[in-house]
């Protein structure tokens, strides 16, 4: 990895209006854990809490909030040249770009979400909540930045993706449930607690594997991308 890319793009990421979308996502995750803590059942609502609002929401909208523009907004604006006015392999573009990603929305997702869950003292739920949003950070946040680098309107597509496939589309069997990234993490959430979930319900192998698998695959696609597109 480029650590100079990786230092230009990590600022980049950093504007007044994703972190104020952040911290509006970050109150909402707090709120919930305490909420979980008064529950009649604290275990339930704070598992459930913690997959439906922390996997399903708060990572894939930063992520793709974060992941989209990453390369996308070079591509858009024509900058990305400078990027690589030094002869550099491309993966290391993508490296540092997918880096730059998951060091925001991961630092910032897993503090929230860990905190809630501290809040809710459901102490299985804890570790397996840092867990299970590393997971999805580094497979959504691989995601979007190939699909900000492909597409021109990535953010429509990616809220496209995350409202049709990953909230109705996997719900229709299981083939599809198998495609969402977000049933992986969320059955790291149900195997540590014992609450039943939908989706949740890969094998404990799978649970950690699948998502680092689509991070990767994510880096190598943006990477074959990347020397394949002539930027002026």
């Amino acid at each position: 990895m480029n650590f100079h890319i990786y230092k230009v793009l990590l600022r980049r990421q950093m504007s007044p209006a994703r972190l104020l979308g952040m911290a509006a996502l970050s109150g909402v995750a707090i709120l919930l854990g305490v909420l979980a803590r008064t529950a009649d059942n604290t275990v339930e609502f704070a598992t459930q809490s913690t997959g439906i609002f922390g996997i399903n929401v708060l990572v894939p909208f930063m992520a793709l909030s974060l992941g989209s523009a990453a390369l996308g907004d070079l591509v858009e604006d024509r900058t990305l040249v400078y990027v690589w006015l030094r002869p550099v392999p491309r993966y290391t573009i993508a490296t540092a770009a997918v880096a730059a990603v998951i060091s925001v929305v991961g630092s910032f997702a897993i503090a929230i979400m860990t905190a809630a869950a501290a809040i809710t003292e459901v102490h299985d739920l804890i570790l397996a909540t840092v867990i299970a949003t590393a997971l999805a950070v580094v497979a959504y946040s691989g995601l979007f930045v190939a699909l900000g680098l492909r597409f021109e309107r990535s953010l429509l597509i990616g809220l496209g993706y995350i409202a049709i496939w990953e909230l109705l589309l996997s719900r229709l069997g299981d083939w599809f449930a198998r495609l969402s990234v977000r049933s992986y993490p969320m059955s790291v959430l149900a195997d540590a607690t014992g609450v039943e979930m939908r989706l949740a319900d890969r094998a404990v192998v799978a649970s950690y594997v699948v998502p680092v698998v689509i991070g990767l695959v994510a880096v190598v696609y943006t990477s074959w991308h990347l020397t394949r597109t002539e930027i002026d």
